[in-house]
C-alpha cells in the first residue's frame, strides 16, 4: 500500500494534471533541508487514523492502513469505487446535505454518520472532510479522516441515561435535595427545591440552610475530604418577616468526593468535597406539637393563672381587713393612754381587744391559705414568640368577639432574660384586657394593635384597642387590686392590670397608659433586655 501511496505522489496519476500532484507531493523547505516527499507517505501510511482521498465527486482514489483496520475493506476493494459504499443508508439527508454544501463552499465538514464495514456491522463514524484545493483555488480532491467514536458515544449515553435516572429520582423525591460544592454553590437540585425557592420567591434557599447548619458545616469543612462526616437530622426553622419559624424542616447531609476533571489536574488525582443536603419539611408535624404545647400551655395558664388570682385576692382581703384592725387597735391604744374607771369603758375596750385577736386569727389563717409562688427560671425569651402564644391562646376568644388582631413585630429582636411564663401571663392579661374593653357598649371598631420594638437596651411592646379608652383621672386607679369600672362584663375580680403591673415589677420593666391617645387605650410595656443582674439576685 505504501508503494501505491509513493507511486500516486511520484507521479501524477493519469487524468490528474501536473500542479494536483505537486499538491500532494512536493517537497517541503526547512532551516536543515529538504523534507521529501516520503516523509508525507510514511505519515500517512502509519497513521492511527484512517484517511481516504477521493476525487470530486467522491470516487475513492487512496485508502491508508488504518482505513482498511476501521472499516474491512483493503485498498483494492474500495479504490475506483464511491465513498458512499460505507454508508449504512439511515443517515438524515439532512446531513449529508449540510456535508456537500460546506464542501461545495469549499470549507471543511465534521459530523457523525453511520457506517457500516465490510461484514456489515455498524458504527458511528467522526468524519472530517476537509477540500484539496489547487493554485487556482479550486477543489480537486477531498480528504477524509474518520474515526470510530461507537464506544466513546455508548459511553456518553450510558453516562447521561445514568444522569438522567439519577435526576428522575432525585426529583421524584419527596424532599428537598441539592448537591452544593465546597463554596456552597448548587451543582444540582430536585422539583421539590425549586418549589421551595419559588415559595421563597427566588430566594436560594442552599443559602436559608447553610446558614442555619453553619457551626455543624464550618467544622466539616476544616478537615480533608475522606475525614468529613456530615449530620443528620437536624432541625431547622425557617423564619417569616415576623421573626418566627414559619417552615421546619429535618436536615441531613452527606459529604460526597468528586473527582477534579480540570486538564490540570489530568495526572493527579485530586478530589473535591460536595455536600448532598437533603431536608424533609416537618411543618405539619411541628405544628401539631406546637398545637398539643398550647393545648397543655392553655391549662397550665389556667391553673396557675387561677392560683395567681387566688393569692392576689387573698391578699387583696388581707390587705383591706388588716385596715379596720389597724384603726381598732389605734382606738385601744387611745383608750389606754387615758386610763379611765369607766367600766363601759373597760368593757368597750375588752370587746375591741377581742375584735382585734380575732382579726388576727383570720389574717393569719389567710396567709397560710395562700398558695406557695412559683420560682420560675430565668431563661433568654424571644418576645415575638411570647405574643405568638399570647394571641394562639386566646384565638377562640378573638374569634368568638370578632376582634381583628394587628400584628406588627420587628424582625430582628433581641432575646431577653426574663421568665417565659411570667411574660406569658402578662400580655394574656392585657390582651385580654383589651377584648373586655371592645367588648363594651358603644364600641362599633373591633380591633387590637400590637407592636414589638427594640429601643436602645430594652424592648417595647405596644398594645392598643378601639375601646372606650380609660379617663385620665384613672389611670392609676386601673392599676389598683378589685379595681374594675366594666360596665358589659360584671363579677370580674378586677385583678388583671394589678397582675400585669406585678409581672412588669419582676422583669424592671414600666408599663404606662399613653395620655395623648384619645381612640381607645395605648399601653406601652418597657422591659430591660439584660436585668439578670437584679434576676441573679432574686434566684439567689
Amino acid at each position: 500500500m505504501a508503494a501505491a501511496l509513493g507511486e500516486f505522489l511520484s507521479s501524477p496519476p493519469a487524468g490528474i494534471p501536473a500542479e494536483v500532484f505537486e499538491a500532494f507531493g512536493r517537497t517541503v523547505k526547512t532551516d536543515d533541508g529538504i523534507l521529501p516527499p516520503c516523509v508525507f507517505i510514511e505519515a500517512v501510511e502509519q497513521s492511527s487514523v484512517a484517511i481516504s482521498i477521493t476525487d470530486t465527486n467522491a470516487k475513492i482514489l487512496y485508502a491508508n492502513q488504518a482505513f482498511e483496520k476501521l472499516t474491512g475493506y483493503k485498498p483494492e476493494d474500495v479504490v475506483g469505487k464511491n465513498q458512499s459504499i460505507l454508508s449504512y443508508k439511515v443517515t438524515p439527508i439532512k446531513v449529508y446535505q449540510d456535508l456537500w454544501a460546506h464542501l461545495l463552499d469549499k470549507v471543511s465538514w465534521n459530523g457523525v454518520l453511520i457506517n457500516k464495514r465490510k461484514d456489515g456491522q455498524r458504527y458511528l463514524a467522526d468524519l472530517t472532510v476537509a477540500p484539496v484545493l489547487d493554485q487556482n483555488g479550486q477543489t480537486i480532491y477531498y480528504l477524509a479522516l474518520h474515526r470510530d467514536v461507537t464506544e466513546v458515544h455508548e459511553l456518553e449515553r450510558k453516562v447521561r441515561n445514568q444522569k438522567v435516572l439519577i435526576e428522575s429520582v432525585v426529583d421524584a423525591a419527596p424532599v428537598v435535595m441539592a448537591l452544593l460544592n465546597n463554596e456552597g454553590k448548587v451543582l444540582l437540585d430536585n422539583q421539590d427545591y425549586k418549589k421551595l425557592m419559588g415559595d421563597l420567591r427566588g430566594v436560594e434557599p442552599a443559602n436559608f440552610f447553610l446558614e442555619s447548619l453553619s457551626e455543624v458545616i464550618e467544622y466539616d469543612r476544616k478537615l480533608p475530604c475522606d475525614q468529613r462526616k456530615g449530620f443528620i437530622n437536624r432541625e431547622i426553622g425557617l423564619k417569616n418577616s415576623q421573626g418566627i419559624e414559619s417552615r421546619w424542616f429535618n436536615c441531613s447531609g452527606v459529604w460526597v468526593n468528586e473527582k477534579n476533571i480540570t486538564a490540570d489536574n489530568y495526572f493527579t488525582d485530586t478530589d473535591e468535597c460536595c455536600l448532598l443536603l437533603a431536608a424533609n419539611e416537618i411543618t405539619q408535624q411541628k405544628r401539631q406539637q406546637n398545637q398539643i404545647k398550647t393545648n397543655a400551655m392553655r391549662a397550665l395558664m389556667a391553673e396557675q393563672q387561677l392560683v395567681h388570682g387566688m393569692r392576689e385576692t387573698l391578699s387583696g382581703a388581707i390587705y383591706q381587713l388588716q385596715a379596720p384592725l389597724n384603726m381598732a387597735s389605734a382606738v385601744v391604744s387611745m383608750m389606754e393612754r387615758r386610763q379611765g374607771k369607766n367600766n363601759d369603758v373597760n368593757a368597750f375596750q375588752s370587746a375591741l381587744m377581742e375584735v382585734i385577736r380575732s382579726g388576727e386569727q383570720v389574717l393569719e389563717s389567710l396567709q397560710q391559705s395562700l398558695p406557695p409562688e412559683d420560682r420560675e427560671a430565668v431563661a433568654l425569651v424571644n418576645m415575638n414568640e411570647v405574643i405568638k402564644d399570647v394571641i394562639d391562646l386566646s384565638i377562640h376568644r378573638l374569634l368568638e368577639k370578632s376582634v381583628l388582631v394587628d400584628w406588627e413585630p420587628e424582625s430582628e429582636l433581641p432575646y431577653i432574660n426574663g421568665r417565659c411564663y411570667a411574660l406569658r401571663t402578662l400580655f394574656k392579661q392585657l390582651l385580654d384586657n383589651a377584648i373586655d374593653a371592645i367588648d363594651e357598649p358603644g364600641c362599633t371598631r373591633r380591633e387590637i394593635y400590637i407592636q414589638t420594638l427594640h429601643v436602645d437596651d430594652a424592648v417595647e411592646v405596644v398594645i392598643r384597642d378601639t375601646g372606650p379608652g380609660i379617663p385620665l383621672n384613672k389611670r392609676h386607679s386601673v392599676f389598683e387590686p378589685f379595681y374594675s369600672d366594666w360596665q358589659h362584663i360584671k363579677g370580674r375580680p378586677g385583678m388583671g392590670l394589678t397582675i400585669a403591673m406585678e409581672m412588669v415589677q419582676k422583669h424592671y420593666g414600666t408599663i404606662e397608659i399613653d395620655p395623648h391617645y384619645h381612640t381607645g387605650c395605648s399601653i406601652r410595656i418597657r422591659l430591660p433586655i439584660n436585668p439578670s443582674e437584679f434576676l441573679g439576685q432574686e434566684e439567689s
